[in-house]
């Protein structure tokens, strides 16, 4: 496992040495900042500079060395079986998601077309109003008509 840490002070690129080194799983370490790689030379008690994208190897590193709860043998493969569930459970809910998406556009559809039934429905209600109201006008002058 690789380790990087971005860094601005030698008392950072130390505490950084001193971390990785208490790490023996750490196989390569930098410090970093916007254009430069930093590491801790041991011998000189002092960085190390170098421009770009430089790894520093860790002197505590153990390629045996198992982290907690990092699998191993036959527990890597049983990691594998649960990786390859977990990815037939995306695409399932991939699958299912894309599923309800298409059904709240149909429903979208819908909505629309009732929405514009309804204003259509509500343009004879007010054209029926409108005759409506003419036939009552005409009524009341027949029936005044013969009231005098």
């Amino acid at each position: 496992m690789n380790y990087q840490e971005k860094v601005s002070t030698r008392a950072d690129v130390r505490a950084l040495y001193e971390k990785v080194k208490a790490n023996p799983a750490v196989a390569r370490y930098r410090g970093y900042t916007e254009s430069k790689s930093y590491g801790w030379d041991e011998e000189r008690e002092d960085y190390v500079k170098c421009e770009g994208e430089v790894w520093f190897e860790n002197p505590a590193y153990d390629a045996s060395f198992v982290t907690v709860g990092e699998a191993a043998g036959a527990d890597a493969e049983l990691l594998d079986e649960q990786l390859l569930a977990r990815d037939a459970e995306i695409t399932a809910l991939t699958q299912e998601r894309d599923a309800v998406r298409a059904e709240l556009a149909a429903l979208g559809e819908e909505l629309a077309a009732a929405i514009a039934a309804r204003a259509a429905a509500e343009e004879k209600c007010d054209t029926v109003c409108g005759i409506l109201t003419g036939l009552k006008a005409v009524l009341e002058t027949v029936l005044a008509y013969e009231n005098a």
